[in-house]
């Protein structure tokens, strides 16, 4: 295997590991929160964080199979996902045991906000490192998606 297809099988499958610990983290989060409608957004980050993780996993297999980069395009397109188990890598975790700590909504707030930058910072430092166009795009979006989650936490925040 080429060696830049395994630096992107290396970088996938951390992205693959903190996409399973957000989806984790907004449907824990999701119970803990008595809002409703706060309730309501974290259990949809979560629908999309599960959307990322097959996303990733589906780049994985491609590169896997036949050393070429899907267009996310492609990948999204996919109907009907299967559940996905909750397990994640041990960086994860330390916030997990935050979220079971509390039920007050603005550090719950705290805790995804700080989940979507790391996520965000992590996808854009991917884009330069890549020779590959549609890598760099891919990275790139990803980057970009998480940042709106960004913005619609930092919204809720100001709410609260």
């Amino acid at each position: 295997m080429k060696e830049a297809t395994q630096q992107a099988l290396d970088t996938l499958s951390r992205g693959i590991n903190a996409e399973l610990a957000a989806y984790v983290f907004y449907k824990r989060a999701g119970e803990r929160v008595s809002h409703r409608e706060f309730s309501e957004l974290l259990n949809k980050l979560a629908s999309e964080e599960k959307d990322h993780y097959w996303t990733l996993e589906g780049e994985y297999d491609s590169l896997v199979r036949s050393e070429k980069w899907v267009t996310y395009n492609d990948i999204m397109r996919k109907e009907g996902l299967p559940e996905i188990p909750e397990e994640m890598a041990q960086a994860h975790r330390k916030r997990l045991d935050l979220l079971d700590k509390t039920n007050d909504s603005y550090a719950i707030l705290k805790l995804a906000i700080e989940l979507e930058e790391d996520a965000r910072d992590f996808y854009k430092s991917q884009i330069d490192k890549v020779d590959d166009n549609t890598a760099s795009e891919f990275y790139s979006f990803l980057a970009k998606f998480e940042q709106g989650h960004v913005n619609v936490l930092t919204g809720w925040l100001r709410k609260l």
